[in-house]
């Protein structure tokens, strides 16, 4: 069973924008229920100062992070809807 969510305090690794080096923001997170430490989670890059970063094209530097080549194989074809930071009635979706 997959448990779906950032969850409060758990210790996601910190990730770097390679672009801007700015700490990417955990956005979403897909955790297996029997080991929560298995799993798959999404960053995004939320400096509008970033290279990478393009309002207008609605694109964001974004890492998928799994946690071993179990996780990947579990969870890589789940897909991951984020909410847009700066438009809340906007989804992204990843896989």
């Amino acid at each position: 069973m997959l448990l779906g969510g950032i969850k409060k305090d758990f210790p996601y690794p910190d990730k770097v924008c390679p672009y801007c080096n700015w700490l990417l923001v955990p956005v979403n997170a897909i955790h297996w229920q029997e080991d929560i430490y298995q799993y798959k989670a999404l960053y995004l890059d939320k400096n509008p100062n970033c290279p990478a970063y393009d309002e207008g094209a609605r694109q964001a530097y974004a890492r998928m992070y799994y946690t071993s080549e179990d996780a990947f194989a579990y969870f890589k074809d789940v897909k991951m809807p984020v909410q847009r930071w700066t438009q809340e009635e906007l989804y992204s979706i990843y896989q």
